[in-house]
């Protein structure tokens, strides 16, 4: 069998692995309470590991698999899958936010909600960058199955914290409590981080066109 052929294989066997069924929705339910805990209260070690409990990063690599490979015929199913794995996330997200408003808990964002806000253009440059290089990387990971290689592109991917800091600044906006420090500045915030989330899932999607370009035609 060829090399080519026992690629192939691989890499359909990678696009097929994720199921979303109701125990992946509960381990996304925990990771988005999580994330959102961690950037309300920067707790740094919570964001990352609701970056590791999410399942929100397989169905954007099987996207980014059905697009290098050019199979678009499962394409519709997989990006429904990511629109609700995306609506839930920013449901949770919005209804803690907005409750943090109501009773003021968190009065004004943190250092980590402010680092994933701020719209600065050489910042998402470099982002993107990242996203870029690390999907390449990512792609051989994946291919060897090299689970603590793939566990660190998970974190440096970090797509759950900006899609949550989205909901989270859209609850407080939303909430309009007078009392919020930076109430006017919500808004902003959040449709940065969502910038920010769409970065590094178009980032993702070359990387991984890319580092399956270089597999299969140079190496």
């Amino acid at each position: 069998m060829s090399k080519i052929t026992i690629d192939k294989q691989l890499e359909e066997y990678k696009i097929n692995i994720f199921k979303l069924n109701y125990v992946n929705i509960i381990f996304l339910t925990i990771a988005v309470i999580v994330c959102s805990a961690g950037l309300l209260l920067n707790n740094v070690d919570y964001v990352l590991a609701s970056s590791i409990i999410s399942i929100i990063i397989n169905p954007m690599i099987a996207i980014s698999f059905l697009i290098a490979t050019n199979n678009f015929g499962k394409l519709p199913k997989t990006l429904g899958q990511a629109f609700i794995i995306l609506t839930i996330t920013l449901v949770i997200s919005f209804i803690i936010g907005y409750l943090n408003a109501e009773y003021k808990y968190v009065s004004e964002p943190t250092e980590q909600m402010l680092l994933r806000s701020n719209f600065k253009k050489s910042f998402f440059s470099i982002e993107f960058f990242i996203a870029i290089i690390s999907g390449f990387g990512m792609y051989f990971a994946i291919m060897e199955s090299n689970m603590m290689t793939i566990l660190g592109f998970i974190i440096v991917f970090a797509v759950l914290p900006p899609i949550a800091n989205t909901g989270l600044h859209y609850g407080m906006y939303v909430n309009d409590n007078p009392e919020m420090k930076y109430n006017d500045k919500y808004l902003e915030y959040g449709n940065n981080s969502f910038i920010l989330c769409m970065i590094n899932l178009l980032g993702i999607i070359i990387g991984i066109a890319s580092g399956r370009y270089v597999f299969r035609n140079l190496i």
